[in-house]
């Protein structure tokens, strides 16, 4: 997390110190770094530059299920990315955001009637398709409004990248995706359709993969595939390699991206197609960062806790995934160590950051920090509790913006409706 640095004993987001981002939006806070994202995407653009052709450049599509807040959007898209979705609010979170349609490729097993209407009457660049009854549907619905699909066949490899099991995708047990043994009747069928184009094959095997080499299998068995597929007399112009890069939560092995961009060169390269790729959580993951205050410390003969104010409806995937978020303090950071167990105030056990770790000893009202939480943070929140979702800010150049207000409790209450015979 380079956007976030200590300057003179005090946790800073791009030059900005996190106390001062506390005493004006209040805590728990979302806060982002503009430098983080665009370091990396930087390093994935670059890698690709130096090992693929100026005229083969891939199609960077932002898997925008990690962060969808219409500003992260419309800053990847200043420094040149597209846009991958996975839902009608997403395409128009991405038209908002100022994408074209044709830079939009749209994923995801049960993609809507409103949905693929959406996608078509916007022209999107394609739809990843990933059953037989999917296609039908989508054939059904263009030839009922006068349009027609550009697709592509989401190809399961039946490989694991070692991630978390609830975001591995592309085992042949998981929801996604055709197997190869289905793979070319599909894409006959599609062929022979009047409302769907097939234009070639996507392939993703889940999130945070932090077995890298797996990229490399699932890549070395497109070759065949296309080559077949072109020898049913089908046209195969576009490959979407997908994403799910790993970030550092904790120790995780990351990737080395110009390893991964000879396997593109050396594999996807010579069949010749239009390149697609989807990196998500590796572009905000570690951009990201929850700010929260310490409501108190708990002292008991067994343990000691942190309660802060931030809560699992803020951030859930320590409950949802078991998931390692590093801890720090934002100030008095070189105190002695102590060993807390990091909590919030919701009323299950399950809302708990960490257990047994060792921070600098921290006291009530200081302010506290979870880091790599830019990705699945905000966009998983909920109103659990009746708790407000917190603020988001974006921190560029040295100032901070408001992108998402803190959410009241009036807004949240207001959206609630009682029949007349109740009113009292």
């Amino acid at each position: 997390m380079t956007g976030f640095t200590e300057i003179d004993g005090v946790l800073h987001a791009d030059n900005v110190p996190l106390t001062q981002i506390a005493a004006e939006y209040g805590t728990p806070t979302y806060v982002y770094s503009a430098s983080e994202i665009k370091k990396q995407y930087d390093a994935l653009a670059g890698a690709m530059q130096k090992a693929l052709p100026a005229d083969r450049q891939p199609l960077l599509c932002y898997a925008c299920k990690a962060n969808s807040n219409v500003a992260i959007l419309s800053y990847l898209r200043s420094l040149g990315c597209s846009l991958e979705i996975v839902s009608e609010g997403e395409l128009k979170r991405g038209l908002k955001a100022g994408f074209k349609a044709e830079q939009i490729v749209s994923t995801g097993v049960g993609k809507q009637r409103s949905e693929i209407i959406a996608a078509l009457e916007a022209g999107i660049h394609q739809f990843n398709v990933e059953s037989l009854p999917e296609l039908e549907h989508i054939d059904q619905i263009a030839g009922e409004i006068g349009k027609k699909a550009t697709i592509v066949f989401r190809l399961n490899p039946n490989v694991s990248g070692g991630g978390h099991h609830k975001i591995s995708t592309g085992r042949r047990r998981d929801k996604f995706g055709i197997s190869e043994d289905s793979i070319y009747g599909a894409y006959q069928i599609a062929a022979e359709m009047e409302n769907v184009e097939p234009v070639g094959l996507s392939v993703h095997i889940g999130s945070q993969v932090f077995t890298v080499e797996s990229f490399k299998t699932a890549f070395s068995k497109l070759p065949d595939i296309v080559n077949n597929i072109r020898a049913q007399g089908n046209t195969v112009t576009r490959l979407d390699i997908g994403g799910g890069f790993p970030i550092v939560y904790k120790d995780e092995k990351l990737l080395d991206l110009d390893r991964y961009a000879e396997w593109v060169r050396d594999i996807i390269l010579p069949l010749d197609t239009e390149i697609i790729m989807e990196p998500g959580r590796y572009l905000v993951g570690n951009a990201g960062a929850l700010l929260s205050e310490v409501l108190y410390v708990k002292e008991t003969h067994d343990q000691d806790f942190l309660v802060l104010d931030a809560a699992m409806n803020d951030l859930i995937r320590p409950t949802l995934y078991e998931a390692y978020h590093g801890i720090e303090a934002v100030e008095n950071r070189d105190r002695p160590e102590h060993n807390y167990d990091v909590v919030g105030p919701i009323c299950e056990t399950g809302d708990t950051f960490t257990q047994g770790r060792d921070l600098p000893e921290m006291k009530q009202g200081e302010l506290a920090v979870i880091k790599s939480a830019g990705a699945y943070g905000y966009c998983m929140a909920s109103n659990y509790n009746t708790r407000g979702r917190p603020a988001e800010i974006f921190v560029h150049e040295g100032k901070s913006y408001v992108i998402r207000a803190r959410e009241t409790l009036d807004e949240i209450i207001d959206q609630d409706t009682v029949p007349d015979f109740l009113s009292a």
